[in-house]
């Protein structure tokens, strides 16, 4: 049952001939609770954080810890991977953004950071982007505001 301060969690994705571009997005029924606010700002803190990372040369684990440590400094913790490569279809199993991935990020590598956590069976949050790495750095594949969407 939906009620003022529920909260919905999608994951969607757009494809064009074969290529997936992935997006998460919370979406908040009325005001969202200040937990939910403090948990969005950390996501957003550590996404961003892991994107001024990313750039050729740099590892999938150097991604990840970008995003670990700025998360934590937040007060949470997310023991799991924070993202993975995809393209053709929707997962690639060949690199992830995690501790210990070695991965060489390379130009045209493309990767759906995605940031969801769940932190008992009533509460979770997800925030994502499709990504490419570029010659210099990162380009986002969306323009979908980075926020608690309120409806």
């Amino acid at each position: 049952m939906f009620r003022q301060g529920s909260q919905i969690n999608i994951e969607l994705a757009g494809v064009r001939h074969r290529y997936t571009a992935a997006l998460m997005r919370t979406f908040s029924i009325g005001k969202p609770s200040e937990h939910l606010c403090r948990v969005h700002e950390g996501h957003v803190a550590g996404m961003e954080a892991a994107l001024q990372t990313i750039r050729p040369g740099v590892s999938c684990s150097d991604v990840a810890n970008a995003f670990y440590r700025t998360y934590e400094k937040h007060g949470f913790k997310k023991e799991s991977r924070c993202g993975y490569a995809h393209g053709i279809g929707w997962l690639e199993p060949t690199a992830s953004f995690q501790n210990g991935d070695m991965t060489e990020l390379k130009p045209n590598m493309t990767f759906h950071l995605m940031l969801g956590n769940w932190f008992n069976e009533d509460f979770g949050y997800m925030i994502s982007e499709s990504i490419r790495v570029t010659e210099s750095g990162v380009e986002v594949l969306t323009n979908t505001p980075r926020e608690i969407i309120k409806i």
